[in-house]
């Protein structure tokens, strides 16, 4: 399998694994394959503050009220947890406020009301926005404080303790929502940047393979016609015709598999000889004039599938009987002429010029093609250093 085709394969386990139907984003309360209930189910362990509530029945006896009231409002405060818990999600606010009210409620009595003041606190900092969080939580303390000095300052450790630790609570788990935020975002970022890599990829394939075929089956057509042609009046020639179509379907595919893995290494002297051969095939008086470009591989590469894809442009569409090829490397560019005396007229690019514009503008050069009366003339540019690269 073909990097390029496992970074798809991985891409689309992890979507159907962690992404939201109909989305593309990841959902970070979507569960897990192979996670264990401890892990689903962790949040349950901050029910271990509730008994606090009741410490003070150790050393006092509660009336019937306080006793009903406490356990009416512990019944509803599980039920609101259940529901927070269940949804897997932020808390609503109604639900944050209704957590809150049942502290209120039960601040006429000498228990440790504050517990569930708190559990609103830690509630409010998962609120979205952020900005209601942050209100909610000063909006909280604020209560309990005023309710705290104007009605129970002979119970003050139980409201002060309330304003200290739901402070602590609340601001901690603030904290720790902006991370998990930031933390899906960069899920969410991660996982397109992945998107994007696995569709370059497709697309470096898709015209890499529509440059390799086109040029090939446009040799292997012309080709296969001349020893049709020769077929009746020279059979030892259409024989080495026939024997040259076979080997240039061996080398396209090994082309193609090349391709694919993305280890193409095109050689521009490779590539002028074919053109010759292609070119010949077709009946098209060729010349060349090409400099040595040894020692630039990576520009010689985009060069030679340009020349490639120019030699086919010309074959198929340009009606020319007469191409001149030169290749001219200078100090700082290499610089690919590709001219025919076709008749020239309206250009429209198709996939192949624009995959070739695609690949030279990739390591900074430039795609220039002008058709004319005069024919069509293409000058593709590579140069010899990476944008950005300082010589020593």
């Amino acid at each position: 399998m073909t990097k390029g085709a496992r970074d798809i394969a991985d891409m689309s386990k992890d979507n159907e694994s962690r992404n939201t139907p109909g989305t593309g984003a990841p959902d970070p309360h979507a569960p897990v394959a192979g996670e264990s209930f401890v892990r689903r189910h962790w949040s349950l362990v901050f029910l271990v503050y509730l008994p606090f509530y009741f410490i003070s029945w150790l050393y006092r006896r509660p009336e019937t009220l306080e006793v009903v009231a406490s356990l009416a409002g512990l019944v509803f405060f599980l039920g609101l947890f259940a529901s927070i818990h269940v949804r897997k999600g932020p808390p609503r606010l109604w639900q944050v406020l209704a957590i809150f009210a049942v502290g209120m409620a039960l601040s006429p009595f000498k228990s440790t009301w504050s517990v569930y003041t708190i559990y609103a606190m830690a509630y409010g900092a998962r609120l979205a926005p952020r900005r209601l969080a942050l209100r909610m939580l000063i909006g909280m303390e604020v209560v309990v404080l005023l309710i705290g000095v104007l009605f129970l300052r002979d119970a003050w450790p139980i409201w002060t303790s309330g304003l200290l630790f739901g402070a602590i609570t609340g601001f901690a788990t603030l904290m720790q929502a902006d991370i998990e935020r930031k933390n899906e975002a960069l899920a969410i970022a991660h996982e397109e940047v992945r998107a994007l890599a696995s569709t370059a990829e497709r697309e470096r394939i898709s015209r890499d393979l529509h440059d390799l075929l086109g040029h090939t089956l446009t040799l292997v057509a012309v080709k296969a016609e001349l020893a049709a042609r020769l077929v009746s009046r020279d059979a030892a020639a259409a024989e080495r015709e026939m024997q040259a179509v076979a080997a240039a379907a061996r080398e396209a595919l090994s082309e193609v598999r090349t391709a694919v893995v993305g280890m193409k290494g095109a050689s521009l002297a490779f590539e002028l000889d074919k053109a010759r051969q292609a070119l010949a095939a077709a009946g098209v008086e060729t010349t060349v004039s090409a400099l040595t470009a040894d020692g630039h591989p990576g520009q010689e590469a985009v060069l030679a599938m340009a020349l490639r894809e120019g030699v086919t442009n010309v074959i198929r569409h340009a009606g020319a009987s007469r191409c001149e090829i030169s290749l001219s490397p200078s100090a700082s560019e290499l610089v690919l002429t590709i001219a025919d005396n076709g008749p020239g007229g309206r250009l429209v690019e198709g996939s192949g010029l624009k995959g070739m514009r695609s690949r030279l503008t990739a390591i900074g050069g430039t795609l220039e093609v002008k058709s004319d009366k005069a024919g069509t003339r293409l000058v593709a540019t590579a140069p010899l250093r990476a944008p950005g690269e300082v010589v020593s």
